[in-house]
């Protein structure tokens, strides 16, 4: 049946819009091949085709592992870059990178707490900059640079250039604070100092006292001179004993844990100190409360601790001052207290005078003698037993030295006397009020 005009035209339009539809659909399909060609291309995979129906399948299931591989590449790069910047936060050092133009693009914890501050620090973050734009260029250098306080510090900042194969990729700036070893150079040149003229003065004094015996002929002057002797001997000895005592600690992880009578340590500790004290008629005061109380912690190290706390009073305190010595418990603390009236210590060197070496200026001047261990031995000793110390001082009225120490279990009943250990004198144990001298 032939058709009419109508449908003939409704005939041919719906096999135009057919052609249409399907040539849409093949331009589409070689758009869509083209554009993941050149995208294929530019991830290095210029070998797969999608020419067809069945190219395109088979190059899209291509595609997907290449994918599937570059997205596992970058979870790996992504792992690395979180590890690296994990390791860069570990660095005790500060680091800073830039890239080709100069620009800070990662700094680590380090960095930033050594960068940060207002005027201070300016300095040191121009001159990160100016080292991260040469290293850019290809250059490495280096430069000290001066931090003010509080506190002041010394830095060393290092740059090198980051390169790959073809170009400069920017640099690295490593941060390195050497404060504290500036600080502990200048404590170590200062104990040598200190330590000589600590031993000379008493080897020289060896020398003279020998000497002079040998050609007396009178007993008293002879046995004055013996005492002397004596003296200065123990003098050596102490300042021989402080460097190993330092040094043992030094080596050990753990006190001893044993019940020790507060009595018996401020007993010895005020004998060793008996010969200074009397050459300046000086008093220790020894409360009789302490005599119930006892301390857990190594004997050995306690005494020697008591001892250069009484060794610094009487060494800064005026002649024929007293020295108080009191102790008692709190819970499960015990505190020993030992307050002089001596010249007492600055504020600005509170802070410091339980560190190795440090000598308050002016107050511990070269007549007074010391090695500047003795409070670091103090806070040594007490830190080891898991107590704490602490300085209260006003100047020209004396300090007042506060151990915080384990309480042991209490004493029922006093003891009268406790041997000396091998090398020392009798021990004493003071009574209510003691003058040692």
């Amino acid at each position: 049946m032939p058709l009419s005009n109508t449908d003939a035209v409704v005939v041919a339009v719906a096999a135009g819009v057919v052609l249409v539809a399907v040539l849409w659909v093949l331009l589409s399909r070689r758009g869509t091949a083209r554009r993941l060609a050149a995208l294929t291309a530019r991830m290095g995979e210029s070998d797969l085709q999608f020419g067809g129906r069945a190219g395109l399948e088979t190059g899209l299931a291509k595609l997907e592992r290449v994918v599937d591989s570059t997205v596992a590449v970058a979870s790996e790069a992504r792992s690395a870059q979180s590890l690296l910047e994990e390791a860069l936060a570990a660095v005790p050092q500060g680091v800073v990178v830039g890239n080709d133009q100069g620009e800070v693009v990662f700094q680590n914890a380090a960095a930033a707490t050594l960068l940060r501050g207002g005027a201070n620090s300016a300095r040191a973050r121009d001159t990160v900059l100016s080292l991260l734009a040469a290293a850019a260029e290809g250059r490495a250098n280096a430069a000290p640079v001066e931090v003010d306080g509080p506190p002041p510090r010394t830095l060393h900042l290092q740059a090198s250039a980051l390169h790959d194969e073809h170009r400069t990729l920017g640099g690295i700036v490593v941060i390195d604070d050497r404060s504290q070893l500036d600080r502990q150079d200048t404590a170590r040149r200062e104990f040598v100092e200190n330590i000589g003229q600590e031993l000379k003065r008493p080897v020289g004094a060896l020398g003279l006292l020998a000497e002079t015996l040998a050609a007396e002929k009178d007993p008293a002057v002879a046995a004055r001179l013996s005492r002397r002797l004596q003296n200065e001997a123990q003098r050596v000895g102490r300042v021989v004993d402080d460097l190993m005592l330092l040094s043992r600690m030094d080596a050990e992880e753990h006190a001893a844990a044993e019940a020790v009578p507060v009595h018996l340590i401020v007993a010895q500790a005020a004998e060793r100190v008996r010969a200074a004290a009397l050459d300046k008629d000086m008093t220790v005061n020894f409360g009789e409360p302490a005599q119930r109380l006892s301390v857990m912690g190594d004997r050995r190290q306690l005494v020697a601790a008591v001892y250069n706390l009484l060794d610094n009073a009487v060494k800064y305190s005026p002649a024929r001052s007293v020295v108080e010595v009191r102790g008692r418990q709190g819970g499960a603390w015990v505190e020993l207290s030992v307050k002089d009236q001596g010249i007492g210590i600055p504020e600005t060197d509170r802070e410091h005078i339980f560190e190795r070496f440090y000598r308050v200026e002016g107050a511990r001047a070269r007549h007074l003698g010391g090695t500047g261990l003795g409070l670091a031995i103090v806070r040594h000793v007490v830190g080891s037993h898991g107590g704490a110390v602490r300085v209260e001082s006003e100047e020209g009225r004396g300090s007042t030295f506060v151990v915080r120490l384990p309480a042991g279990p209490p004493l029922a009943a006093p003891a009268r006397a406790e041997p000396a250990p091998p090398g020392r004198g009798p021990a004493t144990v003071p009574a209510r009020a003691s003058r040692v001298g």
